[in-house]
């Protein structure tokens, strides 16, 4: 399920809070405890796409249960994602966490 629409009527702080928690509920299980988003508001979008990758990847339960998200932001560089989970994974995640890094950067160009 995609994240809400934007809500004019928010700060982009209270957007952004509303937001996390949207993906913290729709993607509960990639997480243990608390994972702080620390990138702006139109880099969650791209944090969605991502978990969804994540949900459709990982269907085994026990691989599901050895996966977590454990930081997640964005600078200069790009969209940064680190996790804990199965090896046999790297291959597919890797990859797509580098295209969203890139397609972080060209957003921040271009706002």
């Amino acid at each position: 399920m995609p994240l809400s629409p934007a809500n004019p009527e928010l700060s982009s702080q209270e957007q952004h809070a509303q937001w996390s928690n949207e993906l913290l509920e729709q993607y509960s299980w990639q997480f243990q405890g608390e994972t702080p988003f620390a990138v702006p508001l139109s880099t969650l979008p791209l944090l969605d796409e991502l978990f969804t990758f994540v949900n459709e990847t990982i269907k085994d339960s026990f691989d599901r249960s050895l996966f977590c998200w454990t930081d997640l932001k964005q600078d200069s560089t790009g969209l940064t994602a680190w996790y804990l989970g199965v090896e046999d994974y790297d291959e597919a995640l890797e990859p797509y966490i580098e295209a969203l890094s890139a397609k972080a950067l060209i957003q921040d160009q271009t706002t």
